[in-house]
């Protein structure tokens, strides 16, 4: 029997839905990629790891460095050119040597070198205090027979390594204890007060003729004979306790070698080194080295102290970001990355100058004074701790560069925080600049370097640049990463500006309301904490808006209300629509996105009452009250939250009829609470208690904008 062949095609079915999942898989997969790529906090730690990983990359450059493959008793195959001055070792070793030979001899030969050792002073006592205990075992008040002297010399030179005569031996015997005693006294007096003064080689002569004559002068009741002897007891152990001070003589030879380095013989930019075929030396092998010119291998365990040491750095950074700045703007953390990056790699070509005090104009003062500008002074401060270390790896992790850079860079946070006027930046890197080379001179006197002190006018300059850098970014920075500095937001404030200008011809009453708002906004900003010059500045914009219809806003009308001849759903449609064009008025003139949030903030998603209410009386069909609602989003800030409060509180309050300090506290904590149970400021993480103030400040400012006035005699209302 024939079986029916199968169809073809039928087998395809199958692959061909596989082929179709696993392609939805893959799209999906990249899509939930997409997704995790866009969230902010991957934005964020990616950004932190590429800028670490740069880091890491400029700091280990110093690590390795690929140059000429060249050893010591190599052929050279080409001539080879110094790329910049040098010290020409062939000819500096010899200098070096003698003038080390001559300022050790003529330091050697200066008694101010040296330093009285104490041991010497306690070796002599305690000979000395071994002969008398010798004598007095063996004192005889009869005549001493030469036995007894010779056996008493015999164990003095035992016991102490020194020679006493015979005679001085006999004398000493035949005393009394108590003279004994006496003479054991006054001989260690003696030894103490000669000794401290210091004996070399040279005056031990004469520190033994003063001996002789302490004893010979002194006011005791014993004979000439007697204290003759103690005193060459006293002499005998005498001996030079002065030392050559190591540490001073070592400092007097760097010192010269300093000074005669600078005048030192140098190979000049262009000048050859070797020549091809020359055998290399190992002083040319020098000279190449201290160009950067022969190859260096990886020193690994460097590498990896400094990777170790950048990652600790990059580590405590982001933490301290992600514990207090969470909520940070990305574009304040490329902000900050950039001009990491920025520092880091002017560092790189600092260090690339053959002068050793390139490095002191490491650019840390101007980076933190950004910072303060652009974000805020507690990320600056920390920040200065950051350029400090970053600063280490750049000058070889000495002392004096960190500590000017860190001490530079907190006197400019503190110095421009707040700053609004140009001329303060200026005033700020001078500060910065004395601060500067203040710390190159204390660390001049610690370490005991004169260059170190001569060189302090590197750190004024240092400060000076740095606030003309400030300068001279600032404006670009603003721009390129949509921030608003101080000084920019004060220049916004100008009634001149185009905007402000055109808004007090073509709607002054709008343009009088928002003066009178941030009037009210900024005190209560001051009062709590709060950026007081944003919130001004915010309300001078936050109703630019209404330029495109400013007659249907009852603070410019001067005559009929057209809303009475108008439908509460056009109406509505006017009033919402002066959110969005303003929005639109803002990117048109380039308003900074931090003026911007009060502009779409300010009402956050409350009600147009008004109409909602006239719409329901009138509308047949249901009315909405999204449709009637701000699309927001609600206050993001203290700042745009305040400004949302003193908006409602100055339109409320100018409606009053005889306003009294009562009545306009009572309308103002009203409206705060109608806005705190709409929840229209559950994101602002305003306080009740700066609720509270808020509320007080206000009514007291609005009080004496407000007030009733007195009535004259034939005056016309």
């Amino acid at each position: 029997m024939k079986t029916e062949p199968k169809p073809k095609g039928k087998k395809s079915k199958l692959p061909s839905l596989e082929n179709k999942s696993v392609k939805s898989d893959i799209k999906a997969f990249f899509q939930k990629l997409w997704e995790y790529l866009k969230r902010d906090e991957t934005i964020r730690r990616l950004l932190g790891i590429g800028t670490t990983l740069i880091m890491c990359v400029i700091f280990l450059g110093s690590v390795y460095e690929e140059r000429l493959n060249l050893n010591v008793g190599d052929v050279v195959t080409r001539d080879i050119v110094a790329t910049h001055e040098v010290l020409d070792y062939t000819a500096w070793e010899e200098i070096q040597r003698e003038v080390e030979r001559s300022v050790s001899k003529t330091a050697s030969e200066d008694l101010s070198n040296y330093r009285v050792e104490k041991a010497y002073l306690f070796s002599a006592e305690e000979d000395f205090q071994e002969i008398i205990q010798i004598i007095s075992d063996n004192r005889t008040e009869e005549d001493a027979k030469a036995r007894d002297i010779g056996m008493v010399q015999n164990l003095i030179k035992t016991q102490t390594k020194l020679d006493v005569s015979p005679t001085v031996i006999k004398n000493l015997l035949q005393i009394s204890e108590e003279d004994l005693n006496l003479l054991r006294t006054m001989g260690l007096e003696t030894i103490s007060q000669v000794m401290a003064e210091g004996v070399s080689t040279t005056t031990l002569p004469d520190a033994k003729e003063k001996v002789a004559q302490l004893f010979l002068t002194a006011d005791v009741d014993l004979g000439f004979e007697v204290l003759t002897s103690a005193s060459e007891v006293v002499q005998a152990v005498i001996r030079p306790n002065l030392q050559l001070d190591s540490d001073k003589v070592n400092k007097l030879i760097k010192d010269a070698v300093e000074e005669a380095r600078a005048s030192a013989p140098t190979i000049k930019k262009g000048q050859i080194i070797v020549r091809e075929g020359d055998v290399l030396t190992s002083k040319d092998l020098m000279i190449l080295d201290a160009l950067n010119m022969v190859k260096r291998s990886w020193n690994w365990q460097r590498a990896l102290g400094i990777v170790t040491v950048t990652l600790l750095i990059a580590g405590v950074f982001y933490y301290y970001l992600y514990s207090f700045y969470r909520n940070l703007e990305n574009k304040y953390f490329v902000l900050y990355c950039t001009i990491i990056l920025v520092v880091a790699v002017l560092g790189k070509l600092l260090t690339l100058i053959d002068w050793p005090y390139a490095i002191y104009f490491f650019p840390a003062s101007a980076a933190t004074m950004l910072l303060t500008l652009l974000v805020n002074p507690t990320i600056g401060v920390f920040t200065a701790v950051l350029y400090s270390l970053m600063t280490a790896f750049f000058a070889e992790f000495a002392i004096p560069p960190v500590l000017m850079s860190l001490f530079g860079a907190v006197v400019g946070v503190y110095c421009v925080k707040g700053a609004t006027q140009r001329g303060s930046l200026m005033q700020a890197g001078l500060l910065v600049g004395v601060t500067n080379a203040l710390s190159m001179i204390a660390c001049g006197l610690i370490l005991q370097e004169t260059s170190l002190m001569v060189m302090s006018f590197v750190g004024l300059i240092n400060g000076i640049v740095s606030a003309v850098l400030t300068i001279g970014l600032l404006p670009y920075l603003e721009l390129i990463f949509d921030v608003a500095s101080p000084m920019r937001l004060l220049e916004l404030s100008n009634p001149n500006n185009p905007l402000l200008r055109r808004l007090s011809l073509e709607a002054p009453g709008t343009y009088h309301h928002s003066i009178v708002v941030g009037n009210l906004a900024e005190a209560a900003a001051e009062a709590i904490g709060a950026d007081p010059l944003l919130t001004r500045v915010g309300a001078l914009y936050h109703d630019i808006g209404k330029l495109a219809r400013p007659y249907f806003f009852v603070e410019n009308q001067r005559g009929e209300n057209p809303h009475n001849k108008m439908s509460p759903n056009l109406s509505r449609m006017v009033i919402l629509n002066h959110v969005k064009e303003g929005l639109e008025l803002a990117k048109e003139h380039k308003l900074p996105k931090i003026i911007t949030d009060f502009i779409v903030e300010h009402h956050g998603t409350s009600t147009v009452q008004h109409f909602y209410e006239k719409a329901k009386e009138t509308d047949q069909n249901p009315v909405l009250l999204e449709d009637f609602s701000y699309p927001g989003p609600k206050p993001q800030s203290k700042e745009t939250a305040i400004l949302m409060l003193a908006d409602s509180a100055e339109a409320a309050v100018r409606s009053m009829t005889q306003p009294t300090y009562d009545k306009i506290q009572s309308m103002i904590k009203s409206i705060a609470k109608a806005k705190l149970n709409d929840g229209q400021l559950s994101r602002s993480t305003l306080t009740l208690r700066e609720i509270e103030i808020i509320t007080e400040v206000m009514s007291r400012q609005a009080a004496g904008i407000h007030h009733s006035r007195l009535k004259y005699p034939g005056q016309k209302l």
